[in-house]
This record gives structure tokens, sequence and C-alpha cells, in this order.
């Protein structure tokens, strides 16, 4: 994937002709150089020669192996030594997490799925670990990205999961930025210009603010990179043959499925409007190169059909599929206008939206009062420098479609509405010219989030940055005659390199390091109980529907089975349960004892009927033991109400107090007051076993 001269052909080119095969386009050092408006910057492309993959890899010069090894080992130290330095330096990889909460424990869970169910001879899309006797969840209808964790396995198996993720916090930004810096050297020479560009997208706000919560699936960014290369070269080099391109086009697609369905489905909608662009700035180019590209998206399609047909039916019609979106209104939720050139008010103060997730460390750009982030932040100077360099080098057709792309994206990226759910103050509701508004009703294409738009704005960003820096140090050269010098030269490139750095460093001071880590705690019932019950046995855990019990049943390796869960189901009419509030057992138990860092769900359940709606729960879904942690909100609260549902005292067991299946006790009728009473008798408060004897002394058996 290294550079070669725009003006030369290799041994093996095929000479330029009025009417190319389906597998020979127009040379490649011509079509690359006409599609860059005559400019000679591009990473050139020599027409391959019929070596395998294995043999090129193994030809590549010692230098340039050398070169990659160097950038994506400092992108690794970078990410692990500043951002990640409490975790590797001053903590325990295995046993520090940013917190055993939210997203944190639903990225653990997500992490040891897929190589339990493999190792298992389970289906991995498909799960009944948690809603268990509820029908389980369909693991392709979350963002549960299979193809990472089964690569991050080893680590998983040897190590824990808390050490997988922690490897994939460092790794994930770091192959972002390697995948792009490959991307730039295909269309530039500029070493710093590539660096910086990669830096700007493997470290960007919006990889940054996903980071610390686990979203791999938003900080491996790998795909548009790779998919940027293999496109530019069977829609404009010619370098290798179609069909190779577009088998790897295919299983670059298959791979992306399996990492998440909503980048792939971001890359596909901008990515078709920049193919739209290039082909109207360039209609010759791309009626000579017709049969080639055809032949590449054929055989694309030939293998995403084939590899993904049995995933695709079963994220849409298989067991415990979702109908609509997943989440409540996920077309409004934009960023502001303004957020691309305004880090906010609370640049490096906890953000809101990040403790919803489990993180509360200080955030990057924060825009809006509510601190919603500005997860497309890319500031005044660098946006300045790119517009110049456009209207500059305006006969580069790859300049004006990264152009096209990126202010689509970042157009897209402003929802149905001007603002934020969190920010009522910005809303404008449906302003007529927001483009989002007239694709957020395409079935798929409308699961999309808007703000998660921001990922291609700042890969046309990071693009144009490298070529921009690429040409203006060429065009100075050129002026100053600095090729004659190679002390000028240098020195030319030196400035146009602290240019470049000196337009980032609003964007890099936004970030606030080291991150925030704390050490990984699971409650010993899991540890020591756990694991001697069947492993059938279906476990309602207080907090129940939040995230922590998923983290613990993943470091534990799944020892139970959970009745609770956080993820993506079916309701009764087949919407995601997200969309509107749970009613029955479910609230119930939701506004019993919500986990520590949850949104409160309203007032706790203090009734008989909501007692005998929790009992009634239990024998729908084939409860096999009660626990209620110490990690709960009130465990002194949660005791009381969950004995009243069991009509007997707990068992206290490793801090916990459990309860072992329903058994004969028929359930205890409480009053409105009963629970506040007792909880709040002298000295009960830290007491749950004093609680729940309370409860079955000042109450009466049900009817």
């Amino acid at each position: 994937m290294e550079n070669s001269s725009a003006g030369t052909r290799s041994p093996g080119a095929t000479p330029v002709s009025s009417a190319p095969s389906e597998d020979h386009a127009p040379a490649a050092s011509e079509s690359a150089a006409e599609f860059e408006g005559g400019s000679a910057s591009g990473a050139g492309a020599q027409h391959a020669s019929q070596k395998t993959l294995v043999d090129r890899v193994r030809d590549l010069p010692r230098p340039t192996i050398a070169l990659h090894a160097c950038v994506f080992g400092g992108f690794v130290l970078l990410a692990a030594l500043v951002f990640w330095w409490p975790v590797w330096v001053t903590g325990h990889p295995a046993g520090t997490l940013t917190c055993q909460c939210g997203d944190s424990s639903q990225e653990l869970w997500f992490l040891s799925w897929t190589p339990y169910a493999l190792l298992h001879g389970h289906n991995p899309f498909l799960t009944n670990a948690i809603f268990a006797g509820r029908g389980g969840a369909n693991m392709l209808a979350n963002t549960s990205w299979m193809f990472p964790s089964v690569v991050l396995a080893p680590i998983t198996l040897l190590w824990g999961p808390v050490a997988a993720f922690n490897v994939g916090a460092v790794l994930g930004p770091a192959i972002s930025a390697w995948t792009f810096f490959l991307a730039t050297r295909k269309v530039t020479k500029f070493l710093p210009g590539q660096l910086l560009g990669s830096l700007l997208y493997g470290f960007s706000p919006f990889v940054i603010w996903n980071d610390p919560i686990g979203h791999l699936d938003f900080t491996l960014l790998f795909f548009a990179p790779l998919a940027f290369i293999l496109l530019y070269d069977v829609c404009v080099t010619g370098e290798h043959r179609a069909h190779r391109v577009g088998l790897l086009l295919g299983l670059l697609v298959v791979v992306q499925f399996f990492t998440s369905t909503e980048f792939l489905a971001i890359c596909g909608t901008v990515g078709a409007f920049a193919l739209l662009a290039a082909l109207v700035l360039a209609p010759r180019r791309a009626w000579a190169f017709r049969q080639r590209i055809g032949l590449g998206f054929v055989t694309a399609a030939g293998v995403v059909a084939v590899l993904l047909a049995y995933p695709m039916w079963f994220s849409l019609e298989g067991p415990r599929h979702i109908v609509g979106t997943p989440w409540p209104s996920p077309s409004t939720l934009g960023a502001t206008a303004s957020a691309i050139v305004d880090a906010g008010r609370a640049v490096h103060a906890p953000a809101f939206s990040e403790e919803i997730g489990g993180y509360f460390g200080g955030a990057g750009p924060n825009f809006g009062a509510s601190g919603f982030p500005s997860l497309i932040y890319l500031g005044v100077p660098l946006l300045a420098l790119l517009g110049v360099s456009v209207i500059a080098w305006r006969r580069s057709r790859l300049a004006w479609v990264l152009l096209v792309a990126g202010v689509l994206a970042w157009l897209f990226s402003l929802g149905t509405m001007l603002g934020t759910e969190l920010d009522a103050k910005a809303q404008q509701v449906h302003p007529a010219w927001l483009p989002w508004k007239f694709l957020s009703h395409i079935p798929l294409v409308s699961q999309i989030e808007p703000l998660r738009f921001a990922a291609i704005v700042t890969f046309a960003a990071g693009l144009l940055l490298a070529l921009s820096l690429d040409r203006w140090r060429d065009l100075v050269r050129h002026l100053t005659r600095a090729r004659s010098s190679l002390v000028v030269s240098a020195a030319v490139s030196a400035a146009v390199a602290a240019v470049g750095v000196g337009v980032l460093v609003p964007v890099a001071i936004t970030n606030t390091v080291p991150l925030v880590v704390r050490p990984s705690a699971v409650p010993a019932w899991f540890e020591h109980d756990a694991s001697r019950l069947p492993a059938s046995t279906v476990v309602l855990t207080i907090p129940f529907g939040d995230q922590e019990a998923m983290g613990w049943q993943a470091e534990t390796w799944f020892p139970v089975r959970l009745a609770g869960g956080f993820a993506v189901v079916p309701g009764p009419d087949g919407r995601s349960q997200f969309v509107e509030a749970p009613t029955g057992a479910v609230d119930v138990l939701d506004r019993l004892s919500p986990g520590t860092h949850a949104v409160a769900t309203g007032p706790p359940p203090s009734s008989a009927a909501e007692v005998l709606s929790v009992r009634e729960a239990l024998l729908r879904w084939g409860v096999g033991v009660v626990v209620v942690t110490p990690e709960a909100r009130s465990p002194s609260y949660s005791t009381g109400f969950m004995t009243a549902v069991m009509g007997r005292l707990p068992v206290e067991r490793d801090g916990s107090w459990t309860w072992s299946g329903l058994g004969q006790d028929p359930p205890i009728a409480i009053g409105p007051l009963t629970l506040a009473d007792c909880t709040g008798a002298s000295g009960s408060q830290r007491n749950p076993s004093s609680v729940a004897r309370c409860v079955l002394a000042n109450s009466s058996v049900s009817s």
C-alpha cells in the first residue's frame, strides 16, 4: 500500500485504450492523475502484477514494514499512555474499568457472549442468558459486535472480559487511526500530513467520547478507510483486478456487519452520495471504467448475499426481532448547527450524557446547557484551512467528493430538528431544510442516530487535511525551489507540518486525560454461590433491568441465566421495549431498585397489587433464585419488598440477600406505608435483614 510516482508505470501496467476490458481499466497513473485534476501528488497506483496478496506483503521493503510498525505502535502508545494511563501503568488491566455499571457492563457481556456461545455449541445470534423465561434476546438486533469479540476471545478466555475491554479500548482508536493512515498513503506523499489526518480520525471527539464506555462499534472505525482504499482502486486507479477488489469489499462489508450494522448503514448512506458526486465530476472516467466498476460491485454484492443472507434474515425476521426503531425518536437526536465550531461551555466537565452510559470523568467538547457532547467538533482554524485548500485545489475531483461527503454527513448529523432531546432550549422543530427529515423514514436507515454521522464528517476532514498539507508542501517547495536544497526543503516541510499541528490544537485540548477508572467489583454471591447452581437456573437480581448484573454474569462466565438484562428486545407488539414505557412487573422491578448509576424511573413500589404483579412474573418466568445485591440503590427497601413477594425472610449469603424458589409461602399483603416505615425505622436503613423482619412482623398474609 505504498506510494509510487504518479508518472510511472509498472511493467505489467495496461496501456490506455479507448475500450477497456472488464478487468483492465485505463492506466492507473493516468486515471488517478486525471481524477486529481492533473496533480502528481496522488500516491500512485501502478497496475498490479499477478502476484498474490501474500507475495505482495512478503515483497514489502523493510523500511515500509518498519514505518507501519512504528506508526501503529505510536498510536497504541498514545492510547495506552495518554488516555488509559490509570489502567496500563498505575492500575491492573484485568481488574480496572471505567465503571462496572452502565454501558461498560453491557460491553463486558457482549465481549463474552459470542465466545461462550461458540464454545458451548449455542446459537450466538440468540441468547437466553438474559431475559431468561421472557424469550431471550436477538443479538443481531443489538450492537453486539460479534467480530471484535471473537478477535479478542483469547484475551477474554485467559484474563477475563475486563482485560479484553481494556485491550479493545486501546486498539480501537489505534486501528482506526492506522487504517486511515493506509488510506492517506494511497493519495498523498507527505508523511506529517498523513499522521495528522490519522490522529484527527482515530482520536476524534467522537471516538474519545465512545471509548471509555466501551462502544467498540464506534471506536473501531476501520471500515471507512479500508472501503475508501478499495473503492478508489476499483473506480480510479485500477491497481488490482476488479473481481479481487470486489471480493475484498464484500468480505469487508461482512466483517463490518458483525462489528456495527449502524456504522455500515452510515457509511453506505454517505458513500452512495459520494459515488454519485464522483460520477458527476468525472463522467468520462466513470464510463471508461464502467465494466470494471460493474464487475467489482457485482462481485461484492454476491459475497454479501451469500454470507449475510441468513444473518440478515435472523436480524430482521428471526426470533425476538423488533419492528421499527430500537429507541424512541432516534431521528431527532441530532447535533446543533454550531457544534462543529463550538466546543461548548462545559469542556472538561463531567457530562450527564456520559454518566448515563457509566463514565464519571471529565468529558471533551460539551455543547448546550445539558452538557450534551459535541461529537462533531472540528474548530474554526481547521475548517478555515480546509475551505481555502478546497478552493485552491479546485481541480482536484477527490477533494470535491470529500467535501460533498463531509458536508452531507454534517447536515445529516443535525437530525430532523436543530438541537437535542436533552437540550430543549436549542430545539427548532422540523426545519424544512434538514435533509435527514427525508431519509429518516427509510427502513434500516431510520435506525441511525444522526449524531453518529460525526464519524464521517471527521473522516472527510482528516483526508482533506492530509491532501491539503500535501499540496501546500509541494506548492511552497516549487515556489521556493526547495528541491535544490535539502535544508530549505526540510524547513518547508516543517513549516507546513506546524500549520497542520496548529489547526488541530483546538481539537486536541478538548480532551480530558487521563480517563477516570475504578476497580471492577463483582458481588461475592456471583463469585462463590452462583457457580454452585445448575446452569439453567433463572436468577432475578436487584438491581433488575440495569447492566451491572450482565457484567457480573460475564466476569463469572455465565454460571446462571438472568431474568433481567439490558438489550433491545420486542414488547408485546413487536416494537422495541424502549420505545414505550415499561408496564406491569417490569415497571415495578425497574422502579424498585434501579442501579446505583441509573436514572430514577419513579417512586419505588409500595402496594399489595405491585407485590402480586412481581409474584406472578416470577412464576411466569420460571425464576429459581432471587438475589438482592449490595450494589442496589436501596438494598434495605428492595429486601423488604421482595420479602413481601416471597412471603418469607431471605438468607444472607456473601453480603447479598437471597431466596431460593417461590416455595409454598404466599405473598404478604403490605400497606402503602409499610415499606417506608420499616426502612425508616431507627437503625434499619443499612440493615436489610432488619427491614425484612419488620415487613414480616407488621403485615398479614395476603388472600
